[in-house]
C-alpha cells in the first residue's frame, strides 16, 4: 500500500535522493519466517511477505532521516587538480627604462592542490579547492645601456581557495558544467603583496571512467586590485588557469575516494628546534645620535630556534597484506628568535616569529608487523619541501610507530627522522638543521 497525504509527498521526495544509493535490504524475522525488506518500502508502509514489517510514522521518519544523512555523505567527493596559468602573475613595470628598477614575471606558474565537492542534487553542487600557486616574479636594475643588473628572482607563494556553486548539464557520457563563486588568496612571504580576494568563474566537462571522474576545466579569476608594499610589484588582476581534476565517486560515506584509500589528518611537533642556537659577531650600520651619516658599530647576534608544530592532510593506500604507501602534506613554520646587541648592551634589533613557512611532503612505504587492533610498523621513503631560504628541498626519512584501530578510525603515533640534502649558500646565523626529528600522530578513516 502506498502512503497518502504528507507521507506520500515525503516518500516521493526521498525517492530521488536515495534512489542512486546502494542500500541493502534488511532481514526481518516474523511469523516463523525470514523476510527481506527494502528501506523505501518500509517507509511506504508496504505489505506482503517482502514488506512484512509495518512501522509507525515516527519510526519510519527516523529511518528516512538516517537514509538522507547516509546518502548525503555519499555525495562528497575528494580529488586532486593540477595545471597552469595562461596569464602572467605580475604586470611588467619599467621595461627597458634606464636607471630604474624593473619587475616582471619570468615564467608562467603551475597550479596544484586538492578539491572537495558536495552534491546538493543531481545537477547542483558546491565545490571548495585548496590550490598551491607560486607567483613568478623577477626584480632587476636597468643600466643606462639597457642591460639588466642584479637580476633577483623573488617568487611569492600563494594558496588559492575558491568556493564555487556548480551546475551540471547531463549528456550521454559527459557532463558539461559551469561554476562561479568567491575566491581567497593568502600569501606566505612579502616579496610582493598580491590582493587576497576575488571572484572566479569557470567552464568544463566531467568524464566518468570506472569509479573516477576526470574534469578538464578553464577558470577565470578577477582579483581585487593590489595594495603594494612601497615600490613592490603589482600582480595582474585578470588571471586565467587551465586545470585537470581527478576525483573519486564515493562508494562509502567514510571513504570518498575508495574503500581501499584512507584519508585523514596528521599533526605533531619537531623534537629539536629547526634553527640551532648560535652567537655571531656582526657589524651593523646605524646613525648615531647627533650625527648625519651612517657608521658601522660592532655587535653580537644571538639566535635561537622556537617550538614548531606540524599539521596537514594524510592519504594512505594499501598494496599488500602488510604493505602500504602513505603521502602527507605537512605545513611547517620555521620559528626563530633573533636579537642583536651592541657592545654597550643596547639592543639594536630583535625578532621573534616565523622565519619561513613551508610545506613538507613525505612519501613513505610502510610495513606492519601483524594485523591486530594494535600493530607496530616501520616506514621509510623520500621527502620533499617547498623552497625556502637556507633549506634544501629534498631529503630521505624513516620512522616507526603503532597503529591503533578504534571502530573505523585508525590512530597512528610515530617518531620520524628526516635527513635533508645539501643547503648550498646559507646565512650562518639562520641555518636550518639538516637532521630533523619529529613526533607525529595520524588520524585516518
Amino acid at each position: 500500500m502506498r502512503p497518502g497525504g504528507f507521507e506520500r509527498q515525503m516518500y516521493e521526495m526521498i525517492g530521488e535522493e536515495v534512489g542512486d544509493c546502494a542500500v541493502a535490504e534488511w532481514p526481518v524475522w516474523r511469523g516463523g519466517g525470514l523476510f527481506f525488506l527494502h528501506p523505501l518500502n518500509f517507509l511506504a508502509g508496504g505489505s506482503g511477505p517482502r514488506h512484512a514489517v509495518r512501522g509507525g510514522m515516527l519510526l519510519r521518519y527516523g529511518v528516512l532521516s538516517f537514509l538522507i544523512l547516509t546518502c548525503s555523505a555519499q555525495t562528497v567527493s575528494v580529488g586532486f587538480a593540477g595545471g597552469g596559468a595562461v596569464t602572467d602573475a605580475f604586470e611588467t613595470v619599467n621595461a627597458g627604462v634606464p636607471e630604474t628598477f624593473t619587475s616582471y614575471s619570468q615564467a608562467r606558474d603551475y597550479v596544484v592542490g586538492l578539491t572537495l565537492e558536495y552534491r546538493l542534487g543531481r545537477s547542483f553542487s558546491v565545490e571548495g579547492d585548496a590550490l598551491y600557486r607560486e607567483l613568478h616574479l623577477t626584480v632587476a636594475f636597468v643600466e643606462p645601456n639597457g642591460v639588466l643588473y642584479a637580476v633577483s628572482p623573488s617568487p611569492v607563494v600563494t594558496y588559492e581557495l575558491p568556493l564555487m556553486a556548480k551546475y551540471r548539464f547531463h549528456w550521454w557520457k559527459v557532463d558539461p558544467f559551469v561554476e562561479a563563486g568567491p575566491a581567497f588568496r593568502p600569501t606566505t612571504n612579502l616579496n610582493a603583496n598580491p590582493s587576497h580576494y576575488g571572484v572566479t568563474a569557470g567552464i568544463g566537462v566531467t568524464v566518468r571512467w570506472r569509479q573516477f571522474e576526470i574534469t578538464p576545466m578553464v577558470r577565470y579569476t578577477r582579483w581585487v586590485h593590489d595594495r603594494p608594499l612601497g615600490n613592490s610589484a603589482e600582480s595582474g588582476s585578470d588571471q586565467v588557469e587551465v586545470l585537470v581534476g581527478v576525483s573519486g565517486h564515493p562508494s562509502s560515506p567514510w571513504h570518498p575516494l575508495s574503500r581501499r584509500v584512507e584519508l585523514g589528518m596528521v599533526g605533531g611537533t619537531t623534537i629539536f628546534h629547526d634553527v640551532p642556537a648560535s652567537t655571531t659577531a656582526v657589524l651593523i650600520s646605524r646613525v648615531p645620535t647627533g650625527s648625519v651619516g651612517f657608521q658601522q658599530e660592532p655587535a653580537t647576534m644571538y639566535v635561537t630556534g622556537g617550538d614548531t608544530f606540524l599539521l596537514g592532510p594524510a592519504l594512505e593506500v594499501p598494496f599488500l597484506k602488510h604493505f602500504s604507501l602513505e603521502v602527507d602534506g605537512l605545513h611547517h613554520s620555521i620559528e626563530v628568535s633573533r636579537r642583536t646587541v651592541l657592545s654597550n648592551g643596547e639592543v639594536a634589533d630583535s625578532f621573534s616569529g616565523a622565519e619561513a613557512l613551508t610545506w613538507e611532503f613525505p612519501v613513505l612505504g610502510k610495513y606492519r608487523f601483524g594485523a591486530g587492533r594494535v600493530t607496530p610498523f616501520v616506514e621509510a621513503g623520500p621527502s620533499f619541501r617547498l623552497l625556502t631560504e637556507n633549506s634544501s628541498v629534498f631529503g630521505i626519512g624513516g620512522g616507526a610507530g603503532l597503529e591503533v584501530r578504534w571502530r573505523s578510525l585508525k590512530i597512528a603515533p610515530a617518531l620520524r627522522f628526516t635527513h635533508w640534502g645539501p643547503q648550498g649558500y646559507h646565512i650562518p646565523s639562520t641555518k636550518v638543521i639538516v637532521n630533523q626529528v619529529e613526533f607525529v600522530t595520524g588520524f585516518l578513516l
